[in-house]
């Protein structure tokens, strides 16, 4: 199955943390109804072109499995098949997560392999991304 990641601006992510955490339900859903979500191939276009005037984003790897249900591939940028989830992630859907922080106009994206031991950096298992611990 592939890998699929979500991106978060820290004042965001912050705001959430602030009420508690829970079901994370970005303006997306609420405007779009849906999640935006990346495989870890377009990471990279996402940051460029989403997050160009942001210092640094939380990026969370999420579950495919868990939330397949609710899971639609649909065609977006350049023709692509993006992951979409038409419905609140949930904490226990975010398998791990990265600090990711921009350099002038370059992002620091891990490198990703076919399974999470294959990552370099790897990724925070034991972090509540979602939920304020």
């Amino acid at each position: 199955m592939t890998r699929i990641f979500h991106l978060i601006r820290d004042e965001d992510l912050a705001a959430h943390l602030q009420t508690g955490g829970g079901p994370w339900s970005p303006p997306s859903l609420a405007s779009e109804g849906f999640v935006h979500m990346s495989s870890a191939a377009q990471i990279a276009g996402t940051l460029a072109l989403h997050f160009r005037n942001v210092a640094s984003v939380t990026l969370v790897e999420v579950d495919a499995r868990a939330v397949e249900d609710h899971l639609r591939w649909e065609t977006s940028r350049a023709g692509q098949p993006f992951p979409h989830l038409y419905r609140s992630l949930l904490p226990t859907e975010v398998l791990r997560g990265w600090r990711l922080n921009r350099i002038q106009d370059e992002w620091s994206v891990p490198n990703f392999g076919d399974t999470a031991v294959q990552d370099q950096p790897e990724g925070n298992a034991d972090a509540h991304f979602l939920t304020s611990a």
